[in-house]
């Protein structure tokens, strides 16, 4: 049952005051950036904001509090902190009301709280929504977990770390991905209306619970940040957790209390709340979910290069030859200067297997997908002039180092590379493209070859 009231009617005790100033508190921390690094960084190279307009709403939906991405993204430490200075905060905040109410008449004495929580409880289901919505409409089209790369598909297993080799296997699944993507808009929709916030809650709750456990499990990255909202969710549903005990345990009837929006006198100021809502969900869902399935049809994704390479040239490439300083070097596999085989993807990027050693780049972030979580390949991305016949490649990971080589398609699929490497020593490789077949790539009706 829900009982509607005409006012936000709770029963506050003094926990209650501080634990309600405590958590509005941190909220307001959590959703505004406070952190000067926020405002500093480069918009346009992490978020491609100039080519790209509209993601300035990821920017806002993706901002998190210092604590999420330092210690790789579970800094349990300062979100404790954060937590406790929050609370002393917030007892302050209630004790200094309380003494003031001692000193005033007691005619003169308003009871805040109720009106505090309707702030809180619209605070916390904004900034659920907010950060929720890019995280649902990125797997709806599912741009988020990207299918493997003809790079990965050429990656020993073992080079990858649990967490990429997740992202990986979800990403293999398009149809899980968008399921799961729905489940995740339809709480973010129902959190955004007071009468259906609870079943919101409750689906928010199932949804980031094994999330928080699968960051931890194959430590994936965004642990810290699954948790944090998990915590608003269970929030939303602390005021009537004295109701849910009397439901689920002791089985007997209770009504669940509906928050109603903030009485105001005003017509301007129903109608401000209003046009403010239908902004939010226009804005953040049906335009940004515009925008992705725009993206999503052109077959490209944020988590990878946004331009495209010669299309042509694409596939996987074995080294039949090799030479640097025109010395030809055999075969082997645990020689640490030749390469073992080249891939061209669809995208602007070339990646060169090689058995040297690597330094495991963990950082997650907007379009490292190739590179982080994997070792075993180096990745460069291109530009092709096609009139000289040269590719200037330069290394994802370190921009600054920089290639150029001479390419020459001798017949279809074979291609010969001279050039320069950083060291200075020249080098000629001849690649013979391999078609390959892929069981992950196959679709579930078609005919796999098998011995």
């Amino acid at each position: 049952m829900t009982r509607i009231t005409g006012n936000t009617t709770l029963n506050w005790g003094v926990l209650k005051k501080i634990l309600l100033r405590t958590f509005t508190i941190y909220a307001v921390i959590t959703i505004i950036p406070l952190l000067p690094a926020f405002y500093q960084q480069d918009f346009d190279a992490g978020f491609s904001v100039k080519g790209y307009p509209w993601r300035w709403l990821d920017v806002i939906s993706q901002n998190n509090p210092w604590f999420f991405s330092s210690h790789g993204g579970k800094n349990y430490g300062g979100w404790l902190i954060t937590l406790l200075v929050c609370f002393a905060l917030g007892a302050v905040w209630a004790l200094t009301e309380r003494y003031k109410r001692k000193e005033q008449n007691v005619l003169e004495v308003k009871d805040n709280d109720n009106g505090l929580y309707n702030w809180f409880f619209i605070l916390v289901r904004y900034q659920i929504a907010l950060r929720m919505s890019w995280f649902a409409i990125a797997k709806v089209f599912p741009v988020q977990m990207p299918f493997p790369t003809l790079s990965q598909l050429n990656t020993n297993l073992g080079d990858f770390t649990p967490g990429k080799l997740y992202w990986l296997t979800t990403g293999v699944s398009p149809f899980f991905e968008v399921f799961a993507g729905i489940f995740e808009l339809t709480a973010t929709v129902l959190i955004l209306f007071r009468r259906t916030a609870t079943l919101g809650a409750l689906m928010m709750i199932a949804i980031l619970l094994p999330i928080w456990f699968v960051n931890i499990g194959y430590d994936a990255g965004v642990e810290l940040a699954s948790l944090h909202l998990l915590l608003l969710s269970l929030l939303l549903l602390a005021k009537d957790a004295d109701k849910f005990y009397t439901i689920l345990i002791r089985h007997q009837q209770a009504a669940v209390e509906y928050i109603q929006p903030p009485a105001f006198s005003r017509q301007w100021k129903r109608t401000t709340r209003i046009a403010l809502k239908s902004a939010f969900i226009f804005v953040f869902l049906i335009y940004r979910g515009y925008q992705y399935g725009n993206l999503y049809a052109s077959g490209k994704t944020f988590k990878l290069p946004l331009d495209s390479g010669l299309q042509h040239f694409t596939g996987f490439y074995d080294v039949s030859e090799f030479r640097i300083n025109n010395k030809l070097l055999p075969y082997a596999p645990d020689d640490t200067l030749r390469w073992q085989n080249v891939v061209f993807e669809k995208f602007n990027t070339i990646s060169i297997r090689v058995a040297k050693p690597f330094k495991l780049n963990t950082q997650n972030k907007i379009r490292t997908t190739e590179y982080y979580g994997n070792i075993g390949r180096l990745f460069y991305g291109y530009q092709a002039d096609t009139v000289k016949h040269l590719f200037t490649l330069r290394n994802r990971a370190d921009t600054t180092k920089k290639t150029v080589l001479y390419y020459t398609e001798s017949s279809p699929g074979k291609l010969i590379l001279k050039g320069l490497i950083h060291q200075g020593d020249s080098i000629v490789v001849v690649l013979n493209r391999i078609e390959k077949q892929y069981p992950l790539a196959v679709k579930r009706n078609a005919n796999v070859l098998s011995d």
